[in-house]
């Protein structure tokens, strides 16, 4: 059954290869690009400030585009200007699309696709590559246009989107089948207990409408890879690298892919600590009384898992790949409340590398110094990274909305903005009594510097590339 065979995991251009010339511009042409290049980790580290960016400066519409008049950039604005014949030799972004209850959609920088919930694996490919939806979806022209559109219309074609009779390429081999009455990308809501948007409630009065309605919640780009070869679809879920069930599920279902790039954001191990545990505080998910108690907790799992491991760490790059796999599978979890392994990104990265991935795959990116990068630094080391192309020239002609967008708050422009707002931090947040509960005893303190003193120092022996900037004297 299709829905349960992965899409092909290649570049696009290599699939063209492999298909030889192009038969026609139907959908028997058509492949689902899956996310390549991932940004796994980790939580609280600029991830947010680091979509932001990319999708701005990497965006089809920057890459495509041509210098024009000054101050006056001609942007790529069509996806028929994101073609191999438009825009020849030039990868740019192009994310996933989340769709709301209203049937608009907007890029979605989390796809959560290799973890998910719990049970989210098992429901098949369909649940994970979504929709189809043409790839005039990924004009920002088109998606603002559709939030002008009735009501009516867009909750129609959701409708269809959810209940079509064919799921329209089955990965790309040229077969049509019949689908499940709804697919599984969506959601059946109630509108008796759902609310539409603010601004959206007065077009559906609910005693004259249906009580029920289909949300499509997502959508990954098809493209025929002999037209669109430059798209490169992101995956920013920062508890990916520490999670096991996360690289079970990729390594297991398509291998480990050599296109496949990871940048690997990194914070002070017990900075990391009290800025995720002040963020879950302020989400009011956090139960327990304090931070020192979590990780007192934790540090005792990790201690009886495995304690030789835990007394020497140091030994970890002398063991046998499956036993640093084992390890890892065995003491980590990866998910949002694990603050402890998670902050150890050393154990995940070579697990990774261990199951297959190879070490020039990965960039680790330092938070710290991120914040210090003017754009043009930022930009150029990443392009370097993943291949995405810089459209310096073009950028350069709107170089306050590129700093707005791509100076971390510490750069030199920056520190020049009294009223800069620093993206998605929580570090200063005091409410609930985060400040006094994110400390940690002594005690605790001790352990936990131990074991990040030892990740941090055994991370430069991983033989990955790392981010940094030579800037003249």
């Amino acid at each position: 059954e299709a829905d349960r065979e992965p899409p092909p995991a290649l570049p696009l251009h290599e699939l063209a290869k492999r298909t030889g010339h192009r038969a026609s511009a139907n959908a028997s042409a058509l492949v689902v690009a899956l996310p390549s290049l991932l940004v796994p980790c980790c939580a609280h580290s600029g991830t947010t400030f680091l979509w932001r960016c990319m999708q701005y400066a990497f965006h089809p519409d920057k890459v495509c585009g041509k210098e024009g008049k000054p101050g006056r950039p001609m942007y790529a604005d069509y996806h028929s200007d994101w073609t191999r014949t438009s825009c020849p030799s030039r990868r740019y972004l192009l994310p996933g699309l989340a769709g709301n209850i209203q049937g608009h959609w907007d890029y979605r920088k989390e796809w959560f696709f290799f973890g998910g919930g719990a049970a989210s694996w098992f429901k098949g490919w369909q649940d994970y590559v979504g929709v189809d939806l043409p790839l005039c979806y990924w004009e920002k022209e088109f998606q603002r246009l559709l939030r002008l559109r009735p009501l009516d219309h867009t909750l129609a074609h959701s409708r269809r989107l959810c209940r079509s009779r064919t799921s329209g390429t089955a990965h790309g081999h040229g077969r049509r089948r019949r689908a499940p009455c709804t697919h599984r990308a969506c959601l059946a809501l109630d509108l008796d207990k759902t609310r539409l948007g603010p601004g959206y409630a007065e077009e559906y009065p609910r005693p004259e409408k249906p009580r029920y309605q289909f949300q499509a919640t997502k959508a990954l780009p098809r493209v025929d890879p002999h037209v669109h070869s430059g798209a490169v679809v992101s995956d920013m879920t920062p508890n990916y690298l520490c999670s096991p069930k996360a690289l079970r599920n990729l390594a297991n279902s398509i291998g480990t892919p050599a296109h496949f790039r990871f940048l690997v954001l990194l914070k002070q191990p017990l900075d990391f600590l009290t800025t995720a545990y002040k963020m879950f505080v302020q989400w009011r998910w956090v139960r327990s009384a304090n931070l020192s108690l979590d990780v007192h907790t934790q540090l005792s799992k990790l201690r009886r898992c495995n304690l030789t491991l835990y007394q020497r760490p140091e030994l970890l790059p002398s063991l046998p790949a499956k036993e640093v796999v084992d390890y890892f599978s065995k003491c980590w979890e990866g998910t949002w409340q694990h603050y402890v392994t998670n902050a150890l990104p050393n154990v995940c990265i070579r697990a990774w590398i261990a199951r297959g991935f190879k070490p020039s795959q990965f960039m680790i990116v330092r938070s710290s110094l991120m914040r210090l990068l003017n754009a043009d630094e930022l930009l150029t080391a990443i392009a370097n990274f993943t291949g995405l192309h810089y459209n310096k020239l073009l950028l350069a002609r709107r170089a306050e909305e590129l700093a707005a967008h791509c100076e971390g708050p510490d750069s030199r422009a920056n520190r020049k903005r009294a009223n800069m707002v620093v993206v998605n931090t929580h570090k200063a947040f005091d409410g609930d009594n985060a400040q006094r509960r994110s400390m940690l005893d002594e005690e605790t303190r001790s352990a936990f510097e131990k074991l990040a003193a030892a990740s941090t120092s055994m991370i430069t022996s991983l033989g990955v590339r790392e981010l940094s900037v030579q800037r003249p004297p």
